[in-house]
């Protein structure tokens, strides 16, 4: 089984505020590093180069908030009781 097969297993609830927020400003050196760090591909650049984060589908790992940091990060915190991800195993 691929790792996007054992993605798609999993469930998402997702909350009504997003989890993870980034700084307004980053560059191409931070942008670069939050695409390559993560796991689930949750951060992409748009048209105008700006990067977006898809909380839908995060996997709660903390890869983004260990590599990126503060510096990056405007706040990275785990979703309410009740949202987030429901991992399926096998």
């Amino acid at each position: 089984m691929s790792v996007n097969e054992s993605l798609a297993r999993n469930c998402y609830h997702p909350a009504d505020d997003a989890h993870i927020e980034l700084r307004q400003l980053l560059s191409d050196e931070q942008a670069a590093l939050l695409e390559k760090v993560c796991p689930a591909g949750l951060f992409q650049r748009d048209a105008n180069g700006r990067v977006k984060v898809h909380v839908e589908g995060c996997l709660e790992c903390g890869c983004c908030r260990l590599i990126a940091g503060s510096n990056i990060l405007q706040s990275w915190r785990y979703p309410l009781s009740g949202a987030g991800i429901t991992l399926r195993f096998g």
